[in-house]
């Protein structure tokens, strides 16, 4: 049964997860995106009016157990134009997790807009009936409170992959999600989806999450359009194009860590 939200609050700074976090890989710990949601949208509250978060990166410093967390923001270069601040996940008394936003002002002024793309976007296809990951878990939720729409690649199989997605329940119980916080959830499997080795034969580890973005998603729909490159020492590092309907928004980039199992 799908859940309905990523987090339950349960205090003023405190964050319950539920199944819809975990990773596919031990029930007991959480999936990169939903925290990265979860501590960009507390940094969105702290500096709203003040401008857009234009670049973020969410650093893993371990893993995430799925267990009540707190989380805690602070300004780090306070600006009128530009200003930086962080936000960190603790659990058992330890933090593991930390997003530092940067925050600019939008200007009125500077009204032309600009994309490169070197092709049209490709369109949403129908709705897959098939499971987007095959050999995955079947009692994986996390993929369950997304849509998942293939364009190429299929979750399961070595390659590029672009596929459009669509989050399904809030970030936090009763709050609506904001378009970052949509962005941030499904961007973390960027790497999961572009994979150049077997899943089940090799690790891919992501240390960090990083977003460079012009602009928000409008509108439901994300478009993740990933590629892994692999040094052959172990060491990897996925960049994928991010793309609404309307054109793109930016670049999201995960170094790797590879091994086999």
């Amino acid at each position: 049964m799908m859940n309905e939200s990523f987090y339950r609050r349960v205090g003023p700074t405190a964050f319950d997860p539920t199944r819809a976090t975990e990773s596919p890989w031990d029930q007991s710990l959480q999936h990169g995106g939903p925290p990265s949601a979860l501590l960009l949208g507390e940094i969105e509250k702290a500096v709203a009016g003040q401008g857009r978060i234009t670049a973020a990166q969410i650093d893993f410093l371990g893993a995430i157990p799925r267990e009540t967390g707190e989380v805690a923001v602070r300004t780090l270069r306070p600006g009128r134009r530009v200003r930086l601040d962080a936000a960190t996940l603790t659990i058992g008394g330890r933090v593991v997790a930390e997003a530092r936003c940067w925050t600019m002002t939008t200007s009125a002024g500077a009204d032309r807009r600009v994309e490169h793309r070197s092709s049209p976007l490709p369109p949403i296809p129908a709705a897959m009936p098939d499971p987007p990951f095959p050999g995955f878990p079947d009692a994986w939720h996390y993929p369950d409170a997304i849509e998942w729409r293939f364009v190429h690649g299929d979750g399961g199989q070595p390659g590029p992959a672009a596929v459009w997605t669509r989050v399904r329940v809030p970030v936090v119980e009763g709050e609506a999600a904001t378009p970052l916080q949509r962005l941030a959830v499904v961007a973390d499997s960027a790497n999961g989806i572009s994979s150049e080795l077997a899943l089940d034969r090799f690790l891919f580890v992501p240390t960090a999450l990083q977003l460079s973005l012009h602009r928000h998603p409008a509108g439901e729909w994300i478009l993740l359009d990933a590629r892994t490159s692999l040094s052959g020492d172990g060491i990897g590092a996925t960049v994928t194009g991010l793309h609404d309907v309307s054109g793109t928004l930016g670049t999201a980039t995960q170094p790797l860590l590879v091994e086999p199992r």
